[in-house]
């Protein structure tokens, strides 16, 4: 039941810590599931050091939970403060770990661009494990790029900003029990730091941040597993009208909701900047990177002739250096 529910190296730490004698094979897995949230931990905290990055979740969230108990992580998300310092971090991590881009996906809207890198890396145990990863964005939250607009910097605190990018998660998946166990944690957390501030200052970040719905989802699933506290049960009730006011407001033509494209890659020739330049064609538009050139396209459904054309365009601003296209580049 934990392997299917997601949390077997979570469930396993427990049992550890009731003393349940666990077999070789569990305690080897165990033991190589605490490697590698050690591992994602100590690649979030480099990066955050080295490229001025912010680190969503992960260890901001664990390093509040009991000693005994492991968070399971699969990525380490990363808040780059602008566009250099994400490529900075990207090209970092393919140096130090032979990390590959698994997708560039570019935002656009009133608020200029963001863009989005995931890299992903073999784990210690290639052929059983999940991928090593790193998502690196310039932007905390995406939203849903249909209602929701896309908010740039996250909450200082751990509590608050743990708690808003669970929630948020909603917009890609259901909560798992991981999330209703992380909200555990935080909600104690952020209690025990706000006082009877909490449910104003919860509302408020939740308004802010477009999440009020996602918020009192969150809490409404969590309730019947572990119960709320009073302020607790104050705040899902003040997120009900704060909810239903974000939902109103969720419609087409919404400030700041981003236009989504995802890069297809078509060579691994770096550009000369830091930076993704947008060059405009009749074609489908072609962003140079400093991890190679790619394809912008809304949908991921491609035929040949599409892809061949951008190729050898690709391949045409590589030999030129991309110079002579500069009245179609878009910065």
């Amino acid at each position: 039941m934990a392997a299917k529910a997601g949390i077997l190296a979570t469930w396993l730490s427990s049992a550890q810590a009731r003393d349940i004698e666990l077999s070789d094979a569990a305690t080897a897995y165990l033991e190589r599931a605490r490697r590698r949230v050690a591992e994602l931990a100590r690649v979030g905290e480099e990066q955050a050091a080295a490229h001025g990055l912010t680190v969503l979740k992960g260890r901001r969230i664990a390093a509040h939970m009991p000693g005994w108990m492991l968070r399971q992580s699969g990525d380490a998300d990363l808040v780059a403060p602008d566009e250099e310092a994400l490529w900075h971090c990207v090209l970092d991590l393919s140096a130090r770990y032979d990390a590959v881009p698994q997708g560039v996906s570019v935002m656009d809207g009133e608020f200029g661009r963001h863009v989005c890198v995931a890299m992903k890396w073999p784990a210690e145990e290639a052929h059983l494990d999940k991928p090593m990863g790193a998502d690196v964005s310039t932007c905390a939250f995406t939203g849903d790029l249909k209602g929701v607009p896309v908010r740039a910097v996250p909450p200082e605190h751990d509590d608050l900003c743990g708690l808003f990018a669970v929630a948020e998660e909603r917009f890609q998946r259901k909560f798992h029990i991981k999330d209703l166990l992380d909200f555990s944690v935080l909600a104690e957390l952020a209690e025990r730091r706000l006082g009877d501030a909490l449910v104003s200052v919860v509302r408020e970040h939740a308004e802010a941040l477009a999440l009020a719905p996602e918020l009192r989802a969150l809490i409404r699933k969590t309730a019947p597993w572990s119960p709320l506290s009073r302020r607790w049960r104050e705040t899902l009730d003040e997120l009900g009208p704060a909810g239903k006011a974000e939902k109103a407001r969720r419609r087409p033509g919404r400030a700041g909701v981003a236009r989504l494209r995802f890069g297809f890659p078509l060579d691994t020739v770096p550009s000369r900047e830091m930076r993704a330049t947008v060059h405009r064609r009749p074609g489908g538009d072609v962003a140079t990177t400093p991890l190679g050139s790619c394809l912008l396209v809304e949908n991921p459904v491609l035929t040949e002739d599409v892809v061949v054309e951008a190729v050898d365009y690709a391949r045409t601003l590589a030999a030129e250096g991309g110079e002579s296209h500069a009245s179609h580049r878009d910065r």
